[in-house]
């Protein structure tokens, strides 16, 4: 009688919270090469792409984890709140319900992806968050394995990122004080590799370990190495009076980080996080990427995918910028109530340069009211749209995917558009209502001094898309920025009651806007809009100076 073959034992189930984020989509096929069932909890099943079976789950919504939780074995929680301002009660209500949810599904061991930082340190809100959620998570029982981790290297890292663009960004860096501060980066490879690893590692289970690269590394010392990778000149230069808040802002303003998230980072920056106990790496032994390496990886992954053009048209379309119906990918979300206090910022800032633009226009040209009232208006746009909240300059991504700050192709976008106004002038000084309009405008730029009449010209261009391209775009839902951004500005220019300005304000609204969408943010509208406007200044005021109608007019002396 031969014996019956044993039972096959079932692959331990693991549920990844955050399984499409920078560290779940990589820990998700490493647990299946692993041998492990991998459940991804995400909030839409139906749009996951990962490895893994998609379940429906949030952890802010604590009706949703109980049934995402059946059945598992082990849950990795890789989530956090980072671009809310109000992050710390997030992350603390959401780690509570996953806790006891794990809890009540039976889950035998939970996996947290923490901070690094001493714990009798003056921890920053991010890292004291991390090392609530640690408690939290393990309140209802469940044992609690964390990983503090520092800098992990890897693309779409928030810190590498953040790094990484500043050094391609500026050759020349005014850097806070935060720079100095020591940190042990580690490659998200090794990273996942730990993650894995605890699993099959009884010792682990609920204990918290350290875990770091091989080098211990300033930031400034990050920065240079990453510059040398690259190939890339940088210069630091240390000053003592950029503060967090403006560190933030900064950083909005030259990467794709938001404002929020910036904030959070900056001010984990100030601590030193530093691998004091490798534990970890005793009882889990293995050769962990050097930091030149990592970053190594990052920048091929980055570029991971890219057909590499064979033919001379092929890379020279590769260079050229996309089109404008394209978006660069951006990270600007901004939480409820900063958008509330633009749209009241926004609508206050409208109503009153949209009078102060019609009053401008009932002076007299070339009088000292005009030039007042026209420089009030360029005020008021500008502190509308600082006043709003953070801004963007806006980078510009060709089909090579590079990203660059857009000069030349915006300039030449506004010599186009002119090229497209002068023509259309051409035609319409035929018609005596258009010619009308427009020549009334023109007369602001006839009468008066030039360089005055060049100054307001460009100071009130650079002004609108601060506000309009800035806040205004900001304020609006990004699937309608577009439309709505370009419906604002021609209300704006609705009690001017000239129609040239209204015709002329929808069509370089919607390129402006379109640009804006394009690039994230205000460089290349900018340099648009003040080519454009230099240049109608400039050379249309001749086209109607002398018409069919009226014969051979005044020329400014």
């Amino acid at each position: 009688m031969t014996a019956a073959p044993a039972a096959r034992q079932p692959r331990p189930r693991v549920l990844v919270a955050g399984a499409s984020g920078f560290v779940g989509r990589r820990l998700c096929p490493a647990l299946v090469e692993a041998g492990y069932d991998v459940v991804a909890m995400t909030r839409r099943p139906s749009s996951y792409v990962g490895v893994g079976r998609p379940v429906a789950g949030d952890v802010h919504d604590p009706a949703s984890l109980p049934a995402a939780l059946e059945g598992c074995d082990v849950a990795y929680y890789l989530v956090h709140s980072l671009a809310s301002a109000d992050f710390e009660r997030l992350d603390a209500e959401a780690a509570r319900a996953f806790g006891r949810a794990a809890a009540e599904a039976g889950v035998r061991r939970i996996v947290y992806l923490g901070g690094l930082g001493r714990d009798d340190d003056r921890l920053s809100p991010h890292l004291r968050s991390r090392r609530e959620v640690e408690r939290l998570l393990g309140e209802g029982g469940v044992p609690v394995t964390t990983l503090r981790a520092g800098i992990v290297i890897g693309h779409g890292g928030l810190s590498w990122e953040m790094t990484r663009q500043l050094v391609e960004r500026l050759p020349l860096m005014v850097t806070p004080r935060w720079v100095s501060t020591r940190t042990q980066p580690i490659a998200v490879a090794d990273v996942v590799r730990y993650l894995v690893g605890v699993l099959g590692e009884p010792a682990t289970e609920g204990r918290a370990f350290e875990v770091g690269g091989e080098e211990v590394l300033r930031y400034s010392d990050m920065m240079r190495r990453v510059a040398a990778v690259e190939g890339r000149p940088l210069v630091l230069l240390p000053v003592p009076m950029l503060s967090p808040r403006l560190s933030s802002h900064w950083l909005s303003l030259i990467t794709d980080v938001d404002t929020e998230a910036g904030r959070s980072l900056v001010d984990s920056m100030v601590n030193e996080v530093v691998v004091e106990d490798d534990a970890l790496h005793r009882l889990l032994p293995f050769e962990r990427r050097s930091f030149d390496d990592a970053v190594r990886d990052a920048l091929r992954e980055r570029h991971a995918g890219e057909e590499r053009p064979r033919s001379l048209l092929q890379r020279l379309r590769g260079k050229l910028p996309m089109p404008l119906d394209h978006t660069v990918p951006v990270h600007h979300h901004e939480p409820d109530e900063v958008v509330r206090r633009r749209r009241r910022v926004v609508a206050a800032t409208s109503v009153a340069g949209a009078a102060l633009l019609a009053a401008g226009l009932s002076t007299r040209p070339g009088s000292r009211a005009f030039y007042a009232t026209t420089l009030t208006v360029a005020g008021v746009w500008t502190a509308g749209g600082l006043v709003s909240g953070p801004l963007h300059l806006g980078w510009v991504e060709s089909r090579d995917r590079t990203v660059r700050r857009p000069v030349a192709v915006p300039v030449l976008t506004g010599l186009g558009a002119f090229g497209f106004f002068y023509g259309a002038a051409l035609v319409a000084r035929q018609v005596p209502p258009l010619r009308t309009a427009i020549s009334s405008v023109l007369r602001f730029a006839e009468e008066g001094d030039d360089r005055l009449v060049l100054a307001t010209t460009l100071a009130n261009g650079v002004a609108e898309e601060v506000f309009f391209r800035g806040a205004v775009y900001a304020a609006i839902d990004e699937r309608h920025a577009v439309v709505g951004t370009t419906a604002v500005y021609v209300l704006a220019t609705l009690p001017t009651r000239n129609p040239a300005l209204v015709l002329a304000a929808g069509f370089m609204g919607g390129l402006w806007a379109l640009q804006r969408r394009a690039t994230g943010g205000l460089l290349a509208p900018a340099l648009t809009h003040v080519t454009w406007s230099a240049l109608m200044v400039r050379y249309l005021p001749p086209v109607f100076r002398a018409t069919p109608a009226t014969g051979r007019g005044r020329r400014r002396s």
